[in-house]
């Protein structure tokens, strides 16, 4: 009888599926840093998610941010993902907008 290995082999199929698995984190991570550049650019886009945004302080973004990617959470799932990516992304990229902020303010 031959050893067993303590490493199971995988299958393409499993390499396939951390590939693309990867992939999307990558592209996720892209859309919400260049969302969070753009709101940088223009503050006054802000105001479109919640008026008066875009004069708010850092740690009111990340608040801001943090509730409505929790809304987000709660709305009903998809077959393919969140209930609605655009929020997702809004939601995530005030958070990165609110900690660089804050990390320019403190530096």
């Amino acid at each position: 009888m031959s050893p067993r290995l303590s490493v199971p082999t995988s299958s393409p199929r499993v390499n396939l599926a951390a590939s693309l698995t990867a992939q999307a984190h990558r592209t996720v991570a892209h859309l919400v840093k260049w969302r969070a550049r753009a709101y940088a650019d223009r503050r006054a886009d802000l105001d479109v998610i919640a008026p008066g945004l875009s004069e708010a302080a850092p740690q009111t973004l990340i608040a801001v941010g943090k509730d409505l990617l929790a809304l987000e959470r709660l709305l009903p799932r998809r077959w393919f993902g969140f209930g609605g990516e655009t929020p997702a992304i809004n939601a995530k990229a005030l958070i990165v907008l609110g900690r660089a902020l804050r990390r320019r303010a403190a530096s």
